[in-house]
Formats: structure tokens, C-alpha cells, sequence
């Protein structure tokens, strides 16, 4: 038996495999390939030198095996693809673990609530290189996991070993509220960094200050009609701390504009002016984010 299986052999999809793999045994899943394999996964650890590398080898299946826990971090808008033609165990715990909120809808109907949790992680990962047959993944940034159940349950007996593994991961038996900050931190530094092309970092520039405050203000609002507190100010601040730590990356957003991918704009500024729309507010800022980013992607070749 697994103790985890992974669907989504990417950059966050690699960062969890490897470090889970530490510990535990562990599998991708991915139903698209025609008979199971291996891949073989490099990890290059945060600050280290290219000597030190985390090297293994692990299982690619088509179909989900018995597990303790299945972890989703695929792009948002790929949920409902990646899970589609899988069976997923009545006994297995599902994490699903992708950016901006409203991707949990294209997969409640195909487990029972409770065996869902959610998920938010603010570790940084990049691919260096990815084959079939090999993934090589840089860890970029430190950070943390957050983690609750989608019914605000408490916190499981299997956590322990996910805990160690994953450490610092943080329990919440209510799980929206740290979701919703992320959500906002994304809504603000994600597509400002896509649209002018710029890393993390250049947000602190004086020329952005009124539009962040603009859409932190928006925010505010929608947050706190979904019974969420999170101030204006606070959530500038912490827009503020985090492109200071990640002064050097790009974001995910970016790098979905900067290789003419599908960004994930629908569950992150889109997401919000849904809500907004139930709420009858207005949302000016985040409508132009939205309309700057589908633009963008208009333009693809």
C-alpha cells in the first residue's frame, strides 16, 4: 500500500514526491500514459549547491492504488481533466492543492465530501528539466503548507507522517480563511507580475502602490462578505512581504503568460468577481486584472 499517490508531475507535484519520498512510499499517477512506468525525480534542495541533489526513482501509474492519501496539484482548470477517467478509493483522503479557490466544484461529485481536504502552499518550485522519463525540480523558496478539511472537520489520525515530511505544515479546522489570504496574495502579485512582465520583486515599485491598494481594498470587501476578516491594510502588508522574500521570481501566472499557457486567472481575480457579483459589489480593479490577463492570451500564436 502507498502512503501517498500524486497526480501532477510538476513543479509542486516533484517538490512533494521527493521530500514525501524521504519517508514514506510514494507514487505519480498520471491516466494518460498506456501502461505504468517510472520516473526518475532529482530534487535540488533551497540554498544548496547543484552537488546536492535528492535522486530516486518512483512508480507512474494509470489508475489511483490503494493509498492513504491522494494529493492533486495540477493547474487549477486541470482538475477536472487530471481526475476525469480516475477511480478514486471511498477510503482514501484527498488533498487537493492548486492556486485561487472554486476548482474543489469540478471534483466534489466524484468522492464523498468528507474524505476531501484543501490546501494551500506558499513553498516556491520551479522545473529545471522534465521528460517521461525524468523530472528535475529546484526548490526556490521555503515556505509552508496550510491544511483543513472541506468540511471543517478535525484535524485526521494519518497526518502525522505527512507532518514530518512536509514540515512546517499547519492544521486549520477551518481552512477558508487561509485560503482566502492566498487567494488575495495571488489576486494582487499574479497577474500585475504576468501583464508587465516583471519578477515578484518589482511590485515594491512606488508606480504599483495605488493599484495594489486598490485591489487590496476590493478584496477587503468580498472577503468580508464571505465571513472572512482580512483588512486592507493587512493584506497589503502581506503583498509587501511576500514580493520582498520572492524579490527574484516570477510567478506562476507569468510563466503561463511567458509560455502561452492557460493561465489559472479564472479561479483567482474571475473567482473573486463571482463572488462579488453575489454580493452586488463592485470590483474594478480585479475586472481589469481579468481583462488584462484574457487579453494576454488572446494574443498567443
Amino acid at each position: 500500500m502507498y502512503h501517498c499517490a500524486i497526480v501532477g508531475a510538476g513543479a509542486v507535484g516533484g517538490l512533494l514526491a521527493a521530500l514525501l519520498s524521504q519517508h514514506s512510499k510514494v507514487c505519480f499517477v498520471d491516466p494518460r500514459i498506456a501502461r505504468e512506468s517510472s520516473l526518475a525525480l532529482t530534487l535540488t534542495p533551497f540554498s544548496a549547491d547543484n552537488s546536492t541533489q535528492l535522486r530516486t526513482r518512483l512508480p507512474l501509474l494509470n489508475t489511483i492504488p490503494s493509498c492513504r492519501w491522494l494529493i492533486i496539484c495540477v493547474k487549477a482548470h486541470q482538475v477536472a481533466s487530471a481526475v476525469a477517467a480516475l477511480t478514486i478509493p471511498a477510503d482514501c483522503k484527498v488533498i487537493l492543492m492548486v492556486n485561487g479557490l472554486g476548482a474543489h466544484q469540478d471534483l466534489i461529485n466524484q468522492l464523498n465530501p468528507e474524505q476531501l481536504y484543501l490546501a494551500s502552499n506558499t513553498h516556491g518550485a520551479l522545473v529545471l528539466s522534465k521528460s517521461q522519463q525524468a523530472l528535475h525540480i529546484k526548490h526556490t523558496g521555503l515556505g509552508k503548507i496550510d491544511l483543513g478539511s472541506y468540511l471543517g472537520s478535525a484535524e485526521p489520525d494519518e497526518l502525522s507522517l505527512l507532518n514530518e515530511a512536509l514540515a512546517p505544515l499547519h492544521w486549520h479546522n477551518n481552512i477558508y480563511p487561509a485560503l482566502w489570504l492566498k487567494l488575495a496574495i495571488n489576486c494582487c502579485i499574479n497577474p500585475l507580475t504576468a501583464i508587465h512582465n516583471c519578477p515578484n520583486g518589482d511590485l515594491l515599485n512606488s508606480h504599483y502602490q495605488q493599484t495594489l491598494e486598490a485591489l487590496c481594498q476590493e478584496l477587503s470587501l468580498v472577503a468580508e462578505r464571505e465571513g472572512i476578516t482580512l483588512s486592507a491594510e493587512y493584506l497589503l502588508q502581506t503583498v509587501h512581504l511576500v514580493a520582498q522574500n520572492t524579490a527574484a521570481n516570477y510567478s506562476s501566472m507569468h510563466q503561463d503568460i511567458h509560455h502561452q499557457r492557460t493561465s489559472e486567472i479564472n479561479y483567482i481575480n474571475a473567482y473573486v468577481l463571482q463572488r462579488a457579483k453575489q454580493f452586488q459589489l463592485h470590483c474594478p480593479y480585479n475586472e481589469k486584472m481579468l481583462e488584462q490577463i484574457k487579453k494576454l492570451e488572446q494574443q498567443y500564436d
